[in-house]
């Protein structure tokens, strides 16, 4: 029986040993933490969440005065336009909503300087990405819109310094023109 347990004692020192090794080893291609339930994630859920009811305190403590927004463009607009142009949606739309089944958020920390084919993030920037599906019904039109599409926010200082979106404008243009014309 003594036997027995030295036996069992030696194996598990040599397994022990031999996973150490193992988990002192470092792999360097990793430059990315990604977190789907951190500070940056809940607060962008929320100010997404306050979009849907037409609210914006979180918006207005959490975006920098200094912030660029990028809507399918490479020409910036404000903060102050940003909300402008996201308060619009309500004059327009009914119902606007996040699809639930395919609305996805999270927040990626850069480690280590990341190349990409023609620019170089750098360690330290933290981004918010979002996937999602916009629902709304045309005011005018009464057309029910899903809408697919993604947003990258960028944050420095607990605050969003730039965000890109990419999505489909026709819903929304088309609404727009029927209630102008409408109005004609």
């Amino acid at each position: 029986m003594k036997k027995l347990f030295l036996i069992a004692a030696m194996a598990s020192t040599l397994v022990a040993c031999n996973n150490s090794k193992t988990e002192s080893q470092v792999d360097e291609t990793i430059t990315t933490v990604s977190r789907i339930d951190d500070y940056y994630s809940k607060a962008i859920k929320d100010i997404n969440e306050d979009y849907t009811k037409n609210v914006y305190p979180k918006f207005d403590e959490l975006v920098s005065d200094s912030a660029k927004i990028y809507f399918n463009s490479s020409t910036p607009m404000s903060k102050k336009e940003w909300k402008e142009l996201a308060q619009s949606h309500h004059m327009y739309f009914d119902s606007i909503r996040w699809e639930k089944n395919n609305y996805y958020v999270k927040t990626d920390s850069l480690i280590k300087d990341e190349i990409h084919e023609t620019n170089t993030l750098k360690a330290g920037n933290i981004y918010t990405l979002v996937w999602y599906t916009w629902k709304a019904t045309g005011k005018t039109t009464h057309a029910k819109i899903e809408n697919e599409g993604g947003i990258t926010f960028q944050w420095a200082n607990n605050k969003i310094i730039a965000a890109r979106f990419t999505f489909d404008p026709t819903p929304l243009m088309n609404e727009v023109a029927a209630t102008n014309n409408a109005k004609k």
